[in-house]
């Protein structure tokens, strides 16, 4: 009796700190629990929403992001409108002790692993799955882990905010506007049977109908020729919406237990009566997020405007050179959008020189050019992606000085299987409508079969190395001690190339 005693007035006590403030209004409790899981969220991730934000502008694949979250939102209201019978929390040691390994895991995942992935941040985003892991530990500490794991299905949705799995989807079946579409509307689908599916029949039928409005949707819209940034949310958001609302009409024709928004006076307590100190837990955790820094978008490469510079065809090649072979490669529309074309232009030296080759023979360089115009989807899948570089080990780029103010970079690659290393220099200008990237590679094969890396789409291969950074660090990829072996040779041909290019354009800068 004495045990049970003590217990009641523990309970009490624990209670008796919410009433005062909120009374006979539960939603007030819920309602001030959101607003600050709101704010600490958007206070923890604000650089990460803002690289998010950059990107919409840009038009990128990463549109589907704010898409999600609004399918996940309607996932989550389909379930809330259930009845549950819950008996109310009090013991929150299992709460707190798992809430709370979630949350370090989200400061860990953006304080140690999003910086592995510097150089294609824009392309993991592993401070997406950061958030999404402090969103379900928020949400544990705040509202309990039974009431979490209710949810447990539109966590499973919100989860594909990470975009890797969502790149690698998109670039597989085309990466163009209607791919990008067609899996929005897989994510609706998705979202929607949660939302409306209280058994698997109910499910099915709603993935279905989902499934039906939203292809038809997105093939009027195709057909109408609407811009990227209706063709691609556009379908996902009506197929959820109609089919929800036919879902919700037809439930309440038929009767039954109730699934529709709660009445005014109607809403439950809180199945956590009293949140307590795991509110500090959320805090501190925002404000120790809100000062990890992300790496920096769209101010990666220096991209000079000369408005006739003409992008888009071969590079003029200067003086001292000579065109071997030229190459085309049009799929990298995929990555970089409409009319972005890939040249490959293979360059021999007119004249051999002993500086370069200690038998006097020509060398043989390749010069890569790519444009787009949409300049951070060049960021967004650099330049690791358009070659098999997964095995090679690579140096941190420094910084070349070019002729009119271009600033090139210079890197080594070291190609382990095949005992060769690459020198290559880089830089990115534009036109003020297209942006281009320029990459010479120079081997220390000097012989006419030496092999460079050759352009292909290549998703498995960088998942896989993606995956190797995430378990053994990118050290494990770097070149810790770069031999620029052929600075000099390309340095000075990305001079002349730079001349060859901006010999007229150059006139029309003030």
């Amino acid at each position: 009796m004495a045990v049970t005693a003590s217990r009641v007035v523990a309970m009490a006590t624990l209670t008796r700190p919410e009433t005062p403030v909120f009374g006979d209004h539960p939603w007030r409790a819920i309602a001030f629990r959101w607003v600050l899981f709101v704010a600490c969220t958007v206070l923890g991730f604000w650089n990460t929403i803002a690289a998010v934000i950059e990107e919409l502008r840009a038009q990128t694949l990463i549109l589907y992001v704010p898409v999600l979250v609004l399918l996940s939102l309607i996932a989550v209201i389909g379930v809330s409108w259930r009845d549950f019978d819950e008996p109310p929390i009090h013991d929150r040691q299992t709460d707190v002790i798992v809430g709370l390994v979630v949350v370090v895991l989200a400061v860990a995942g953006k304080l140690l692993v999003t910086p592995r992935y510097g150089r294609a941040y824009l392309t993991s985003h592993m401070d997406l799955l950061a958030l999404w892991m402090f969103v379900l530990g928020a949400s544990i500490l705040l509202f309990g882990l039974r009431p979490v794991s209710r949810y447990r299905w539109a966590w499973l949705v919100f989860l594909l905010v990470f975009p890797i799995p969502v790149r690698g989807l998109v670039l597989t079946l085309g990466g163009t506007s209607l791919a990008a579409g067609f899996v929005l509307v897989l994510m609706a689908v998705a979202a929607t049977a949660v939302a409306v599916g209280r058994t698997w029949r109910r499910k099915a039928v709603a993935a279905l109908i989902a499934g039906a409005v939203g292809l038809l949707a997105l093939l009027v819209l195709y057909s109408l020729g609407a811009p990227r940034n209706v063709l691609v949310p556009g379908p996902a958001l009506i197929a959820a919406v109609v089919t929800s609302g036919i879902m919700l009409v037809s439930y309440r024709r038929r009767g039954g237990r109730r699934w529709s928004p709660p009445a005014r006076g109607q809403v439950a307590d809180p199945t956590v009566v009293f949140v307590g100190r795991p509110v500090l837990v959320v805090v501190l955790a925002a404000i120790l997020l809100a000062f990890i820094p992300t790496p920096p978008v769209g101010s990666t490469w220096q991209s000079n405007t000369y408005p006739r510079l003409e992008i888009g065809g071969q590079l003029d090649i200067p003086p001292g050179w000579r065109q071997e072979l030229v190459r085309t490669y049009g799929w990298v529309s995929r990555l970089y959008g409409p009319a972005a074309v890939l040249h490959r232009q293979v360059l021999v030296q007119s004249r051999g020189t002993r500086a370069f080759d200690k038998f006097a023979r020509p060398r043989r360089v390749v010069v890569d050019s790519v444009d787009s115009r949409r300049p951070l989807a060049l960021e967004v899948y650099p330049d690791i992606f358009r070659y098999d570089l997964s095995d090679e080990r690579s140096s941190e780029p420094v910084d070349v000085e070019l002729p009119f103010g271009v600033r090139g970079r210079m890197w080594s690659v070291v190609d382990d299987a095949r005992y060769l290393t690459y020198t290559v220099v880089s830089w990115w200008w534009n036109n003020g409508r297209r942006t281009q990237q320029v990459m010479i590679w120079a081997v220390d094969d000097h012989e006419p079969q030496a092999y460079f890396p050759e352009p292909r789409i290549t998703i498995l291969a960088n998942l896989n190395s993606l995956l190797t950074i995430l378990l053994r660090g990118n050290a494990v990829l770097l070149d810790t001690n770069p031999q620029f072996k052929d600075r000099d040779l390309l340095v000075g041909l990305a001079g002349g190339l730079v001349r060859a290019q901006l010999v007229d354009s150059v006139r029309d800068r003030p």
